[in-house]
């Protein structure tokens, strides 16, 4: 499905009624994350509740290991569109900061998440393995012992296991790494694709190698290994767009070790402008590695065949 616009995003303040919560970081809502947005649909219908995702931004790990901070799976409005597909009827995103981080189990529990007067949560729900309060001291335990204090139902659902291991958004991350996208897409339980916002590049590949691209906003996203790839490319309910993306540092044209690798890609027969729209792209087969060549004219030939081969792969 193309990737739509950020869609609003409730607080925890703007809630009232009866709330069914389901919490996690869901990077990714992959299949086990599915699961627990699952189960919490179930249980708000039995309960006659609304279902709520929550989830924090940035990530936890983002914040407390600036040093090695872990690429995320999908972008912030990405995810939102996953929870809210999934059957969210409202999606709370909670600013962490290291405030939120410094509070105890109990005071994230009472002071934070329960402090709104208006209302009401019958219910929680969350992975087995859950986390919560400084130093991660609060588990799955920690939470029902708080919950029952104020007679809240805490379902705590076990991880999907897919051969014979457990589904997690660090063996995505591993997977896609490694350009393994049948197993990306095996674990996520949609196929692996690449979304973000269109933004100007150095203009080069027009000028200098006669192919025009689309660069993609740095939003922390795991990358598969640098290298070209064919593609499919939608937006805003578009059908899908052959053509081929490339994902590296670009050594020919900036230099090598020259920092973050960026993702542009080329989409074939299409004119338009696409500047601030938010694409969504699907690499489907590998076509060379990254490599600096001896001059541009040298790469512009090579990204002619590329694009012969990718025509080939994707029928187009």
């Amino acid at each position: 499905m193309p990737p739509l616009p950020p869609p609003h995003l409730d607080s925890l303040e703007s809630l009232q009624g009866r709330v069914a919560l389901a919490m996690g970081v869901f990077d990714g809502v992959h299949r086990g994350h599915q699961r627990v947005l699952s189960t919490l649909l179930q249980e708000a219908r039995a309960q006659e509740a609304l279902p709520v995702a929550l989830f924090f931004d940035p990530p936890p790990r983002r914040l407390l290991q600036p040093q090695a901070p872990p690429p995320l799976l999908t972008s912030l409005a990405e995810k939102t569109r996953l929870l809210r597909a999934a059957g969210m009827e409202k999606v709370v995103c909670v600013p962490f900061t290291r405030e939120l981080a410094a509070l105890t189990p109990r005071e994230f529990w009472e002071g934070r998440l329960l402090a709104n007067p208006a209302l009401q949560v019958p219910l929680v729900c969350v992975g087995e393995d859950w986390r919560f309060g400084a130093g991660n001291q609060g588990d799955l335990e920690t939470l029902r012992s708080l919950a029952g204090e104020r007679r809240i139902r805490v379902v705590g659902v076990p991880p999907l296991l897919h051969q014979g291991e457990r589904i997690s958004s660090t063996r995505i991350r591993q997977a896609i790494a490694r350009g393994d996208f049948p197993l990306a897409q095996a674990l996520l339980g949609r196929p692996f694709t690449l979304e973000g916002e269109v933004v100007h590049g150095m203009g080069e590949a027009s000028r200098t190698l006669d192919c025009p691209t689309a660069n993609l906003a740095d939003d922390h996203l795991q990358l598969p290994p640098a290298g070209v790839y064919a593609a499919w490319t939608s937006w805003e309910g578009t059908d899908p767009i052959p053509g081929i993306v490339y994902v590296g540092e670009a050594p020919t044209l900036r230099g090598e070790g020259n920092g973050h690798p960026i993702v542009e890609l080329h989409l074939f027969q299409f004119q338009g402008d696409l500047y601030g729209k938010r694409i969504s792209v699907r690499p489907v087969g590998f076509l060379r590695e990254s490599r600096r060549f001896p001059s541009p004219r040298l790469l512009a030939e090579q990204i002619q065949r590329d694009i012969q081969r990718a025509r080939e792969i994707l029928g187009a």
